[in-house]
């Protein structure tokens, strides 16, 4: 049985505390939605299911420094992902914590796991896995973005 799926289930596992742990802080309505905004959230979803899924089909074989280097890759952008959860979790789960800059990178919760999976297309050697990061990566950092900007609005606002 492959148990590539075990990627998919690290990832998706901080994001239960959005679930349990809901974000406080919310800012008002989003702007207007725009075709682009519209596309882009699509393209997102598409990502973000294809990111998720492709995993469940490849076992994980570490034989040599491909392998070494992409699972590298992927457990350093997984601790960078939980110390950036474990940050909205501590301090308040302030709405804007889900994509305030970290050590100067950017919507690290949004950069963090496409790094990840692009780092996994190496350990499985997926083409396809690749082509879905890249995607995720699109869409996921360009909506996170637009949160970014409507929660520093609304500090802006309150403040």
């Amino acid at each position: 049985m492959p148990l590539g799926g075990l990627v998919t289930l690290l990832i998706l596992l901080p994001n239960l505390l959005v679930v349990f742990f809901p974000p406080t802080g919310l800012p008002g309505a989003a702007g207007k939605k725009t075709a682009l905004t519209t596309t882009m959230g699509i393209i997102e979803r598409v990502g973000q299911v294809s990111a998720f899924v492709i995993p469940f089909f490849y076992p994980i074989k570490i034989q040599g420094s491909l392998e070494t280097a992409s699972l590298a890759g992927m457990i350093l952008a997984l601790i960078f992902y939980y110390v950036n959860w474990g940050r909205y979790a501590l301090r308040g789960r302030t709405f804007r914590l889900l994509f305030e800059p970290c050590l100067g990178i950017p919507i690290p919760l949004a950069i963090s796991p496409v790094i990840y999976f692009l780092a996994a297309a190496g350990l499985f050697h997926s083409w396809v896995l690749l082509a879905a990061a890249v995607v995720l990566g699109i869409g996921h950092i360009y909506v996170s973005r637009l949160e970014w900007q409507r929660a520093k609005a609304s500090i802006e606002i309150a403040g």
